[in-house]
């Protein structure tokens, strides 16, 4: 599996050459610093070691709490003996220290620097209380308090298997002790305990390909990725600018294709309602040129009677129109006295008929001989018997009396009468 360094000079790597076969190892980080960056135990975090991580800056250590819960991380310092002592600090966080001289080179390099009390702890106590079993390596950064606190520790009790020390400081405490120096990458130098010493062999080669390592992301000697990261966000704000233009554009090429095809449909309608009255204008002007002729010729007309009127022959046949139209007037009243005669006497002789009938039928004897002498012309029954129902309808009484059919007032012989009148005859009867 390829191992991710994240420390400034691959501590953590030449850490892991070495202490690789131990699964869940133990650590102790004086000036842990960050969790991730530049830091040389976030890499056995990773992989299931677990340490204590001592850091009095307020800024790191509420990182460590964030980032490494299953770790010990105590805000305090380590020395020689417990006190609290001025404690160094950059304002950007990037440095911290106890040791005076070291906070007077950074301001006067140009860094703000701030100062406050932090407590300080001895390394053996803090063993004492939170160490249990093997200490797999010790780590001390401190910013030039490596000695003190190498003071504060019991190198013979705890026996780290393997401990690096930023500088130089401390050598003498540490070779007497036993320990054997291992190796130095010019800012950190390795020491390994005599019970341990074949690790001694594992760090002694700077890291080589066969480590199978890669750097973590921001690493100082990885490819800055800052300017990479700027370049691609203006890239980025570049193309979402053009998008947003294009969408926009593209909104309000939609937005007059739709208006241009709504004129043409306008266009198209405009049109059509164009030709249907151009039509009927077409239709107007025909009949408005034939009225026109026919005016005209109303008017040639009305100039040929006038002139029909003011002739010679109109005024000297006055008398012979006036005499025909009496006569005229006299035929039409002659025919209307006609047809009222003819009809005048048909009503009359209807009504002397009428009662002629009547009069047989209230005699039965005279109507019993008039059957017989009827029954002789079949044609003249159905014309009896309608003259019998027309007058027996008008002489039936308006009043409510009896009617035309209620015959019970009526003789026998006359209802027999009434009867043979009444059926229909199929054939004449025998005398």
């Amino acid at each position: 599996m390829t191992f991710t360094s994240y420390a400034r000079n691959f501590e953590d790597l030449l850490l892991w050459r070495a202490l690789r076969d131990v699964p869940h190892g133990f650590y102790i980080d004086v000036g842990a610093g960050e969790p991730r960056r530049d830091s040389a135990t976030h890499a056995f975090y990773e992989r299931g070691w677990r340490g204590i991580n001592i850091e009095p800056a307020p800024g790191m250590q509420r990182r460590l709490a964030i980032e490494r819960p299953a770790d010990v991380n105590l805000p305090c310092g380590a020395g020689a003996a417990p006190a609290t002592l001025p404690f160094f600090e950059e304002a950007d966080g990037l440095g911290s220290t106890f040791d005076p001289d070291q906070a007077q080179r950074l301001s006067v390099a140009g860094h703000v620097v701030l100062q406050r009390e932090a407590p300080v702890r001895t390394l053996a106590a803090i063993c004492a209380e939170q160490a249990v079993g093997a200490i797999h390596f010790l780590r001390i950064a401190t910013g030039g308090a490596e000695a003190q606190v190498l003071a504060g520790f019991d190198l013979a009790r705890w026996r780290p298997w393997i401990v690096v020390v930023e500088g130089d400081a401390g050598r003498e405490d540490l070779l007497a002790a036993g320990y054997r120096f291992a190796y130095t990458d010019a800012r950190n130098c390795y020491y390994v305990a005599p019970e341990q010493a074949h690790l001694a062999a594992t760090l002694a080669v700077p890291p080589h390909p066969a480590d199978d390592f890669v750097l973590c992301e921001g690493h100082p000697y990885s490819q800055p990725l800052d300017e990479w990261r700027r370049r691609t966000a203006a890239a980025e704000a570049a193309a979402d600018e053009a998008r947003n233009w294009a969408m926009a554009h593209v909104k309000e090429w939609k937005d007059k294709h739709y208006l241009s095809n709504e004129n043409a449909q306008k266009a198209r309608r405009a049109e059509a309602e164009l030709a249907a009255l151009t039509a009927r204008l077409a239709e107007a002007n025909a009949r408005l040129t034939d009225l026109t002729n026919r005016a005209r010729q109303a008017d040639e007309m009305d100039a040929t009677l006038a002139a029909v009127y003011a002739s010679l022959s109109w005024k000297v046949t006055r008398p012979l129109r006036g005499a025909r139209n009496v006569a005229r007037a006299a035929v039409r009243i002659g025919r209307r006295t006609a047809q009222a005669a003819r009809t005048g006497a048909i009503r009359v002789a209807k009504g002397l008929l009428g009662r002629a009938i009547r009069f047989v039928v209230s005699r039965p004897a005279l109507a019993f001989f008039l059957r017989r002498q009827i029954a002789r012309f079949p044609g003249l029954v159905p014309r009896a018997r309608a003259i019998l129902m027309r007058s027996r309808h008008t002489t039936a009484a308006p009043g409510g009396g009896a009617t035309a059919t209620d015959l019970t007032h009526v003789p026998d012989a006359a209802r027999r009468v009434f009867a043979d009148l009444s059926r229909p005859r199929r054939q004449p009867p025998h005398s």
